[in-house]
């Protein structure tokens, strides 16, 4: 597969609500914004992030053409270097760095090609042929609309960057969404939202807005799961200004080329890389302090800890965890979470093009992570693997193991003398339980991350009592954003009814995770 099709690979697979093929490919867009936007903190985390989006559309958007005003850069590149020019050459570099430039970005001065849609931050930059839509976003509130609707003479000043970021994901879901075509849903035409109340309005000034986070102080918490929502709360915290904060990431797998359509901290050079490297090095040289571990929870609390800071290495060797957020994908890796029965819980996901973000309080009647997401049945599946390997000659299973990208020698080893701990059992049991692929892209990933984010602020770092439900849902495909709680399963496999009952709130004494 050919790298730019590879990193489209996701984002052209079916999902519901959108066309079976691209209506529109190789999209131009132009990106326009006025003074007061293209200076401000709000303005360039909403123009960096939008392209840091849209170039990772391959094969949906060919060129983006960048009409602002001569400014220098006030914030840093996503991946944490410092940007040392204009705002204008920063947006090339992040395409060039995010996908080797298989989306065309330049600057211009003005108009050089007649584009399919044009996104205007701010008031006041003219429209452009095709289809204009309007996007703002200053702290905890963005708007995206046609520009007939838009509010005008929107100054930002706020330095919070979920408004900026949710504003930049609106966008970029609204030039997909043209790409791919829509079988059901809509366009946003004047959608206004707040991520301090959950609220939405048409109409910029009724949006509630809420504290500055710039100096606030969040406890240092742990990151389960580095991929796209992963990358996307990294992304979030690199940028929002707190006092002193500290993550311990933990992940066991790499990027591939087909992580770039939606892992906003991956360049193309950290392909094959451990996921949790990038997200470490983005947020240190951010001035986070981070801590990166390559491996499953299992092997965290029992491996080599070297580097963590000390109050997080007392919680995993008390296993007595206290802030922990869920950003895995798999029901397996959410058991083991819940296991580690932390003080606070919180989750991010995706399903097609829809994002959510789940607290998961420890309250009579409400569910917990283990609910609702049984552990896969990995046993069975390698089982029948070895199965269908065995059913193959040496010929037929060395041609099969080497497209998979594994060694045949250690997997008939293994199948000589199956043993558990082994090279060909390891390598056997990654293959029968890898993801078949499901559709992806970044701006649902990014919007997961910013719904968990503002959760995780308002509540952990703020003190504020959630408004509305437990969880928080936004769908792309209709701009529709809602919160709800969710009851305890009956079936849960962590049985959190019957603990709560009898006041278990912790890990069994000796019992692990099985990671």
């Amino acid at each position: 597969m050919a790298v730019a099709a590879a990193i489209s690979d996701r984002h052209l697979r079916a999902a519901e609500g959108l066309s079976d093929k691209p209506l529109h490919v190789a999209q131009r867009v132009r990106i326009a914004m006025n003074a007061a936007w293209a200076s401000s903190r709000a303005g360039q985390l909403l123009a960096c992030c939008l392209i840091n989006l849209l170039a990772r559309q391959v094969d949906l958007v060919s060129e983006i053409e960048i009409l602002i005003p001569t400014v220098p850069t006030v914030i840093r590149l996503p991946n944490g270097d410092l940007a040392d020019g204009s705002l204008d050459q920063t947006l090339v570099r992040i395409a060039a760095w995010a996908v080797d430039d298989r989306v065309k970005v330049y600057a211009a001065q003005a108009p050089g090609i007649d584009v399919d849609i044009t996104i205007a931050i701010g008031d006041d930059v003219g429209d452009g042929k095709g289809i204009t839509m309007f996007v703002i976003g200053d702290g905890w509130k963005a708007w995206v609309g046609v520009p007939g609707h838009a509010p005008k003479g929107i100054v930002p000043n706020k330095s919070n960057p979920l408004g900026p970021f949710l504003a930049a994901a609106l966008a970029a879901g609204e030039v997909f969404k043209r790409g791919r075509g829509l079988v059901r849903g809509r366009f946003l035409t004047a959608n206004g939202y707040s991520l301090w109340t959950g609220q939405q309005s048409d109409g910029w000034d009724d949006l509630p807005d809420g504290p500055n986070l710039s100096g606030k102080r969040l406890k240092p918490l742990h990151v389960v799961g580095a991929g796209a929502v992963g990358n996307g709360l990294a992304y979030i915290l690199a940028y929002a200004e707190l006092a002193d904060p500290y993550v311990a990431v933990i992940d066991d797998d790499t990027y591939d080329t087909t992580s770039l359509n939606r892992c906003l901290l991956a360049g193309h050079d950290d392909v094959d890389d451990p996921k949790v490297d990038a997200i470490e090095a983005s947020l240190i040289k951010h001035g986070v302090g981070a801590y990166g571990f390559e491996g499953t929870i299992s092997r965290y609390l029992t491996g080599d800890r070297t580097g963590l800071r000390s109050d997080l290495a007392r919680q995993a060797s008390d296993l007595a965890f206290d802030l922990v957020v869920s950003c895995v994908d798999r029901g397996g890796s959410r058991q083991d979470i819940q296991g580690l029965a932390p003080s606070s819980l919180f989750g991010g996901s995706t399903l097609r093009l829809g994002a959510r973000s789940d607290f998961y309080p420890d309250r009579p009647g409400a569910a917990c992570l283990s609910c609702f997401n049984p552990p896969e049945q990995d046993g069975e599946r390698l089982r029948a693997l070895e199965k269908k390997l065995r059913e193959l000659n040496e010929a037929q299973r060395s041609a099969f193991l080497h497209e998979q990208g594994i060694d045949p020698a250690v997997v008939e080893a293994y199948l000589a003398s199956p043993k558990c701990g082994t090279l060909g059992e390891a390598a056997l049991l990654d293959l029968a339980t890898r993801s078949p692929g499901e559709f992806s892209v970044g701006f649902v990933s990014l919007g997961a991350a910013i719904l968990l984010a503002s959760k995780l602020f308002r509540q952990v770092l703020l003190g504020a009592p959630s408004e509305g439900g437990d969880v928080s849902a936004l769908n792309f495909l209709n701009g529709g954003l809602q919160s709800s709680f969710l009851a305890a399963d009956d079936h849960c496999h962590w049985d959190c009814k019957q603990r709560r009952a009898n006041g278990e709130g912790s890990m069994p004494e000796g019992s692990m995770p099985d990671g």
